[in-house]
Order: C-alpha cells, then sequence, then structure tokens
C-alpha cells in the first residue's frame, strides 16, 4: 500500500484588524503623546511623518498587550480621543462660567 499524501502546507489567515482599543491602549497612547509632544530634545520643529514615528516607537516600546498597532491606527485613535477631550474640555468651559 501506499504511504498516506503528505498534509497541505498550512496557510496563514490573514491579519485583518487589530481590535478595538483597550482602556489600557488609550491611557498608554495619551501617556505617550505626552512624552513625546513635551520633549524638550527634539521640540515643535519635527516632521508629521517624523513626529508619529516618534510616537510608534514609544507606544511599541511600552505596550505590553502583544497587539502591533500601525501608525496609521495610532493616529486615528489619538484624533479621537483628542475630540473628546476638546469636546469635554468646552463643557467643563460652559460649566464654570
Amino acid at each position: 500500500p501506499l504511504p498516506p499524501p503528505p498534509p497541505p502546507p498550512q496557510t496563514l489567515a490573514p491579519k485583518g484588524r487589530a481590535g478595538n482599543y483597550t482602556n489600557a491602549d488609550d491611557i498608554l497612547l495619551c501617556n505617550t503623546w505626552l512624552q513625546v509632544s513635551r520633549d524638550p530634545s527634539v521640540g515643535g520643529d519635527q516632521s508629521r511623518d517624523a513626529y508619529w514615528g516618534r510616537m510608534k516607537e514609544h507606544f511599541d516600546i511600552h505596550n505590553v498587550s502583544g497587539i502591533d498597532r500601525f501608525e496609521r491606527s495610532l493616529r486615528s485613535r489619538w484624533s479621537t480621543i483628542n475630540s473628546d477631550c476638546q469636546r469635554w474640555a468646552a463643557c467643563q468651559k460652559a460649566v464654570d462660567k
């Protein structure tokens, strides 16, 4: 009798979305923004690409979730967080009047 054929090679499923950001991810992104944007050695004279490259680098170093986030994803999430913070600050200002 002939031996059974070898199993087909395993293929990896496409990576797809990384999933929703957790509260811990959001806190890390906010802390990353604080560290990168307030770094006096660089200042505000950096290009957008350089800035977000540094954001991703800092986020990756401190990320313990094991989920790799693309730079574009970090920018998008930061935009959402920043918008929400600005809206909250406007409400707080209206209450304080």
